[in-house]
């Protein structure tokens, strides 16, 4: 049953992020980041194409207007330049010449005549018209109404050209993805390259078009002109076009007929494509995606005052070519007539609009604009990518499954290049790659994480009994040998040392089972704590306990933790032993200082623990307790500078195995809680402290046995009574004023103990 609801939880997960990246995909949002991104990648992993044969341009550039001596906006040229343009590239035998230029306002009429003649005599030209936009108010709900109406070029122009077209273009965010096929908005007209494309397809195989329509539709075909030169004469070309479209939009079936009829008809194998790229065309919807070929320049391009000048050496550059005249881009730059592609670079190179018309007129005669998947197509390739790679993730272990993702999205990659580049076929790319990949990556690495996680915690768990939980993480990171052998860092903090009274004699009375109960408890008492004010455990031998707090950086927030810390252990010690019939008096002892924490071993085994002489100090000063009959001992280094605890100095010492002497206090509990007794035994005793430390024993002897009758069981009283006493005799005279006197523990007998 678990085997079950594990796939069907499998199942579930892909289909969940399937349908993210498939709803994506149908998105204004989802469109966005593939045009923007994905469409980009390919083009630039794809690079430039090779410039198509077919295409050519006549650039008006800024270079044309200087070394003619004509004004540097090309809409002030003489109309005689374009007639003399279209003479000299006639004499090639163009198939189509095509201007990217409005000529929509009457000039002198004698040039408009001339270039009117020019035009009419190729029966070859293709002018542009405007597409205008207005707006009027609208009543009911609507605040306004837009429509659009073509303005064609003036009369005498129009009258000659072989048709007429607008090239609006789809607004975008950044850059040039699509062109307009027909504008539905303006009657479902065919734009400027459309226009251009199907009149070179009807100029190079209008005989063979005629022959399919005569099996295709008789009665149509019988309506037409007999030959390209007469529909060129008669009429205008782009009506016979879309009269053609039209009767074959009314029968679903009869583009699927023609297709059938041209694969039969043995044509050769360039009217064949060309009139396979219209029948394409006819498929396609209102926009197409463009192919860009490069950077600005890709597509043959020469200059104007080149072509209108000089002789052209090679009288094939124009023969049977589709010529488009237009403006540079660097022609008057201030008024911005570059558009973006995706090949335009970082510093803004932009590619001038006729450049962008003959992208799109050689797109449609090479049958090579850009195909998206259908929507449908891209929903399911997404879900199935999904299933794909988090089934990967489920049948192999976790290393082997990101290699076998990564290795499928770079091999998606490839296929979705070369589909880009052979069959102009776009297949999404940032929704699987950079979306679903990426997710299926982390899914599939919390996966992995959470079905580790339980071993690990129960692991961490386990270590965390015998080391803190930053230490175990730590020491996990760092299992090589040398590793271990190296492994600590140099703090600075507190050592507090603790050792109970009685253990030696209760071990050797006690049952090891009952003895081992009672010390758990005593330590969980101790223990709970050192962690409440964030210590750690080092060490425990026996009845001994070694707690530390400790960073790289000194930090006052330790010492105040380890005080109050100490504080709560002999507190909650006391209640232990109040409920226990063995009594563990506990004498605790606190040290600060520099300390090396890590690994402490060798071969096989390593303990985590503190090392130096920090260590070492804060045992004896535990171990001074026993002398002094205190509960909790510190070094001045740890009581220096804090205000929050009652304390009374109990003199310098040189503790056993130690050189130098150590301030030692009492740490008897915070300000805000001692008892009023403490307060004259204090003052009393750092009287007779201070006479102590002056060399002054017999002064410092009486005032510590004045004390004693007012405080019979002040151990440090009694201490300092028993250490007078028993050397009175050899104590000197004589001292050095600036140095206080000391005591050196290795010279006490333990006479000082009755």
């Amino acid at each position: 049953m678990s085997i079950r609801i594990k796939a069907f939880k499998a199942c579930l997960s892909a289909l969940l992020i399937g349908l993210i990246g498939g709803v994506l995909c149908l998105t204004k949002a989802g469109l966005y980041l593939e045009e923007e991104l994905g469409l980009a990648w390919l083009f630039k992993m794809r690079g430039p194409m090779i410039s198509p044969k077919d295409v050519i341009i006549v650039n008006i550039d800024k270079s044309s207007a200087e070394i003619l001596h004509l004004p540097e906006d090309p809409e002030k040229w003489p109309r005689s330049y374009y007639a003399d343009l279209i003479e000299k590239l006639n004499r090639q035998n163009p198939a189509l010449i095509a201007f990217n230029i409005y000529f929509g306002e009457d000039r002198d009429s004698d040039n408009d005549a001339r270039l009117a003649k020019a035009m009419a005599a190729g029966k070859n030209i293709i002018l542009s018209n405007y597409l205008k936009q207005y707006t009027i108010p609208a009543a009911g709900s609507f605040s306004e109404f837009r429509y659009e109406r073509i303005i064609d070029p003036i009369f005498v122009l129009d009258h000659a050209a072989l048709g007429t077209a607008p090239f609006p273009l789809p607004k975008t965010s950044s850059t040039v993805k699509q062109f307009w096929a027909y504008k539905k908005s303006a009657g479902d007209i065919p734009t400027f390259p459309v226009t251009v494309f199907q009149c070179y397809v009807f100029k190079k195989a209008y005989l063979e078009i005629l022959q399919l329509l005569q099996q295709l539709d008789p009665i149509l075909e019988s309506t037409l002109p007999a030959t390209f030169e007469q529909l060129a004469s008669e009429y205008k070309a782009i009506e016979i076009i879309q009269k053609i479209q039209s009767a074959l939009a009314i029968e679903t079936k009869s583009l699927e007929q023609l297709d059938s009829l041209l694969a039969r008809a043995g044509y050769s194998s360039e009217k064949t494509r060309l009139m396979q790229a219209w029948l394409s065309l006819l498929k396609s919807p209102d926009s197409l995606y463009f192919n860009h070929y490069g950077k600005g320049g890709t597509i043959t391009t020469l200059p104007f005052h080149q072509v209108l000048v000089r002789d052209i050496l090679n009288p094939k550059t124009f023969k049977d070519k589709v010529i488009l005249v237009g403006y540079s881009e660097n022609i008057e730059p201030e008024k911005n007539q570059g558009l973006y592609t995706d090949f335009s670079n970082d510093n803004g190179e932009t590619i001038s609009s006729t450049e962008i018309a003959a992208t799109a007129v050689a797109n449609l005669v090479n049958n090579s604009w850009l195909r998206p998947l259908q929507l449908q197509d891209q929903f399911l390739l997404i879900l199935l990518w999904s299933f794909l790679l988090y089934g990967i993730c489920r049948l192999f272990v976790y290393k082997l499954a990101i290699s076998l993702i990564i290795a499928l999205s770079a091999a998606y990659v490839a296929v979705a290049c070369l589909r880009f580049t052979i069959a102009f076929v776009w297949i999404p790319l940032f929704i699987p790659i950079m979306l679903q990949a990426p997710f299926v990556l982390i899914v599939a690495t919390l996966s992995h994480f959470l079905k580790n996680k339980k071993d690990h915690q129960n692991m961490c768990k386990a270590f965390s009994f015998y080391l803190p939980d930053n230490v175990v993480n730590k020491i996990a990171l760092q299992p090589e040998k040398d590793a271990m052998n190296h492994y600590g860092e140099l703090m600075q903090g507190v050592c507090l040392a603790t050792d109970a009274g009685q253990y030696t004699t209760l071990s050797e009375t006690m049952d090891p089972l009952a003895l081992n109960n009672l010390m758990n408890q005593y330590y969980g008492v101790m223990f709970a704590q050192v962690k409440n004010y964030h210590g750690i455990i080092s060490d425990v031998i026996g009845d001994a306990m070694l707690a530390i707090w400790a960073t790289p950086l000194t930090e006052t927030q330790h010492r105040i933790n380890a005080c109050h810390a100490a504080l709560e252990i002999k507190r909650a010690i006391d209640g232990f032993n109040r409920s226990q019939s063995h009594q563990l008096p506990t004498r605790l002892g606190l040290h600060y200082g520099q300390m090396r924490l890590g690994n402490v071993g060798a071969m096989e085994h390593y303990e985590y623990r503190a090392v130096g002489d920090i260590v070492n100090t804060a045992t004896r000063i535990e171990g001074l307790n026993k002398l002094l009959g205190t509960h909790v001992l510190v070094s001045a280094s740890v009581i220096e500078g804090l205000t929050g605890f009652f304390t009374r100095e109990m003199g310098v010492f040189i503790l056993k195995g130690k050189t130098f002497p150590v301030i030692i206090f009492e740490l008897i509990a915070r300000i805000d809680q001692v008892e009023s007794h403490w307060l004259p035994l204090i003052t009393a005793f750092t009287k007779a402290l201070k006479l102590f430390q002056a060399y002054q024993w017999p002064k410092a002897l009486e005032a510590f046995l004045a004390i004693e009758k007012e405080y019979p069981d002040d151990g440090p009283t009694r201490f300092y009574i028993s250490y007078l006493n028993q050397g009175l005799t050899f104590l000197p005279e004589k001292h050095d004023e600036e140095q206080a006197a000391f005591i050196e523990i290795g010279n006490i007998t333990d006479m000082l103990h009755s």
